[in-house]
């Protein structure tokens, strides 16, 4: 064989393994609490970026198909709604979608093999069952995931977004269990970097400082708070996030109704200019401390917000996964009843 032969049979090779990365994908399936008409977004929930929409009618999705070069972890966006409804894999093959515009969880996926995994999944987020129960139960489902899929790009997604429900230990375990190409990508190393300094200020840990400065300019730490006989929250947040600025009035709530018993409360903001923040500060009257310009990231390990620890009198780190309002609710209670 000639290298002209050699060489055009290679790139006939090259060209199929090429066309062989792609498959088809199809959606169907029905909407509940919709417009007769409505239209709603696919979106990739790691990149951000839409990949199809979907046209409603009486219910019904009207079928959408398409192709890609890799399954993609999908929410579903609507104009004018600011959370999206979480969760699905498109990949091979038809993916049916149960959707309710009034929940932030899909009700029911399946139709492909990845799909009918991750229902497990949704079926507890929908359940009712006590905080304990419910991480218990998606860790089993995250773990059974990640064991059964170490090179799927869902395994490292469900990892990430596991972060304020398990503990570093856990995660770290799970990051182990990837194929070593996912354990290498960079989004799992920043992790990874991220849940060893969540290590060395875990539950039970001393605290860490943390440096800033005050609203008036002046230097300020987090030690002229922590570890002085009180119990002390630190909300970590931004002026842009929008989810902090809607938790905060519950935050000034629990403040205002436990300060008297004790506690105490300081704001401590991420990658925000003084400026910005202080804007929120005096729109919201918000009547507790804060730290300006610290680097929370690089010290407490916290790589979303809102976000928030709990300090116990000593200084010790009480809890770091308050993942709910619900949760920080139930936990203030619990400390605050035990002291009468």
């Amino acid at each position: 064989m000639n290298k002209k032969v050699l060489f055009t049979a290679l790139f006939a090779l090259v060209a199929l393994a090429g066309q062989a990365q792609t498959f088809t994908w199809r959606i169907e399936g029905t909407v509940a609490n919709a417009a007769p008409t409505d239209t709603l977004m696919v979106v990739d929930a790691e990149k951000l970026r839409m990949i199809t929409t979907l046209q409603v009618k009486d219910g019904n999705i009207i079928p959408a198909s398409g192709t890609l070069d890799k399954p993609t972890i999908c929410c579903i966006a609507k104009q004018g709604r600011q959370v999206p409804i979480r969760m699905f894999v498109l990949e091979s093959g038809t993916v049916n979608l149960t959707i309710d515009l009034d929940l932030i969880f899909l009700p029911r996926i399946g139709g492909t093999p990845m799909n009918d995994e991750l229902m497990a999944l949704l079926a507890v987020q929908h359940a009712d069952m006590d905080m304990d129960t419910y991480v218990k139960k998606i860790y089993e489902v995250v773990s059974r995931i990640v064991i059964n899929h170490p090179d799927h790009p869902l395994s490292p997604y469900l990892i990430g977004q596991s972060r304020a429900l398990f503990t570093s230990t856990e995660l770290i375990g799970l990051i182990e269990k990837l194929s070593p190409d996912l354990q290498a990508s960079p989004k799992i190393d920043r992790l990874k970097e991220s849940l060893l300094l969540v290590k060395e200020t875990d539950e039970g840990k001393k605290f860490k400082e943390l440096t800033g400065v005050s609203p008036d300019g002046t230097p300020t730490a987090i030690s002229n708070f922590v570890g002085r006989g009180s119990y002390v929250l630190a909300d970590f947040w931004a002026s842009w996030c929008k989810p902090c600025l809607a938790d905060m009035p519950d935050v000034i709530a629990l403040y205002e109704n436990y300060k008297e018993r004790g506690l105490k409360v300081v704001g401590i903001t991420v990658s925000d200019t003084p400026e910005k923040s202080d804007s929120i500060v005096q729109r919201l009257s918000i009547p507790y401390p804060q730290i300006y310009e610290s680097q929370p990231m690089s010290i407490y390990g916290v790589m979303g917000i809102p976000y928030k620890i709990l300090f116990a009198p000593d200084g010790t780190i009480l809890s770091r996964r308050l993942a709910s309002r619900k949760e920080l609710k139930k936990k203030l209670e619990e400390i605050f009843n035990d002291k009468n």
